[in-house]
């Protein structure tokens, strides 16, 4: 009987192990797409990237991303967007929303302008750019 405890608590331990492994390995490897002299970091979270369409029925780019301070480390969640126009446009609004979908705020973006609003918004363009030609190149 003592045999077979031993061996209950090995597998226990053993199954435990793996379950922590799996975890640790399956953590998201966020993007990072701007960071402040301030210590305030922007990141993109991979495969969030979408196109839909705002509550205007503009044609929109969305990514899912958040902005850590790395001094308090606190995280705050947010999605972005840019509308297609804008994009095609290199410059415009960069959006910001909750997590499920609600207005926060909004950024003037343009393409190389050298804030966290345009390395963000530029970063979701380039995004739907290849999007938009990987597509493409599928096509007859």
């Amino acid at each position: 009987m003592l045999i077979t405890f031993k061996r209950c608590v090995v597998l226990l331990v053993v199954a435990t192990a793996q379950l922590f492994s799996c975890y640790s390995s399956a953590e998201i490897k966020w993007i990072s797409l701007a960071e402040t002299d301030g210590g305030i970091k922007m990141e993109a979270m991979p495969g969030s990237f979408e196109f839909s369409t705002n509550k205007s029925n503009t044609a929109i780019a969305v990514l899912t991303g958040r902005q850590v301070d790395l001094k308090s480390k606190q995280i705050d969640l947010r999605k972005w967007y840019v509308s297609a126009v804008d994009c095609n446009n290199k410059m415009g609004k960069l959006v910001t929303l909750t997590v499920s979908g609600d207005y926060r705020f909004e950024n003037d973006f343009v393409y190389d302008g050298g804030n966290v609003a345009s390395a963000v918004a530029g970063f979701i363009c380039d995004v739907a750019d290849q999007s938009i030609k990987k597509a493409n190149g599928k096509s007859l």
